[in-house]
């Protein structure tokens, strides 16, 4: 196991996330220049919904544009918490820092949101999702690392291997991974070696989600379940943030674009219903 690289490209990019009274963990996935300043960059980290969604409700409210009653969505900010190992002594906690950020996108069935960091900064250190053309090379015995701010603890690194595949909750595809994973590791990352060895880098493979339970509901934390890679990008796919994803060669501002689109077709079909009605 090459440590350089299990600090770099597992621990560093994982963050702390923090919504009204929830916590949980978080990934920095995104963190490039924007289009329109290079100057400025554009950040997003992925999490588990189920760690933010306090931070959404919905009220029916009057809307007077279609002349009825509709539900409206309102999403408080988040915190996201990052953490700085490289500006303090051998042996000491990291130096953590803190930032808003808009819950811009999230799928309560597939258990994800996506965040933007409210910050012009870039995020030096940034998970890099696992190539689309090795994906079949992931099987049962794949080596993994899980990382997560177990109990809200600083990311905590545990070990193993996926240990199960194909099992569907809530009519969802998850994978299992023997790697240690506690409360508060929700919305933290797996990672495994593109290479399968001491040389390969450290990517992305999914979002530690649930935990097998015996009795009454006594956790067994060796047998985490998350969230794999393939629906990972299907989710970017059907909330339009393909760009994330460098293997589908769109940009930040033609999924901007497509997004707007849909929405403005949403509202024109809202009307629609509200003339109708």
């Amino acid at each position: 196991m090459d440590i350089d690289k299990v600090q770099t490209q597992v621990l560093y990019p994982e963050v702390r996330v923090r919504a009204v009274k929830n916590g949980g963990s978080g990934t920095i996935i995104y963190s490039k220049p924007k289009e329109d300043n290079p100057r400025q960059f554009s950040s997003y980290a992925i999490t588990c919904h189920h760690v933010v969604e306090e931070a959404i409700t919905v009220r029916q409210e009057w809307d007077p544009k279609v002349g009825r009653e509709k539900k409206t969505e309102f999403r408080q900010l988040v915190t996201v918490e990052l953490f700085d190992y490289e500006s303090v002594p051998h042996g000491n906690r990291p130096v953590n820092s803190s930032v808003d950020a808009e819950v811009v996108a999230y799928d309560k069935p597939h258990d994800m949101a996506l965040l933007r960091l409210r910050s012009n900064k870039e995020v030096p250190y940034v998970a890099e999702l696992f190539p689309k053309d090795l994906t079949e090379s992931l099987r049962i015995g794949s080596p993994t690392i899980t990382v997560g701010c177990a109990l809200l603890h600083d990311p905590v690194v545990t070990d193993g291997h996926i240990t199960h595949m194909g099992d569907e909750i809530d009519y969802k595809l998850y994978w299992m991974s023997s790697a240690l994973s506690l409360f508060g590791n929700s919305g933290g990352a797996v990672f495994s070696n593109d290479k399968e060895g001491e040389t390969g880098d450290y990517k992305f493979i999914g979002i530690p989600s649930r935990i097998d339970v015996i009795g009454w509901g006594q956790p067994v934390t060796h047998l985490g379940y998350f969230s794999p890679i393939t629906r990972v990008r299907e989710f970017l796919e059907e909330q339009m943030y393909e760009f994330i994803d460098p293997t589908s060669g769109k940009t930040e501002a033609e999924c901007e674009k497509n997004r707007k689109e849909r929405a403005d077709d949403e509202k024109r079909r809202l009307m629609v219903e509200g003339a109708r009605g």
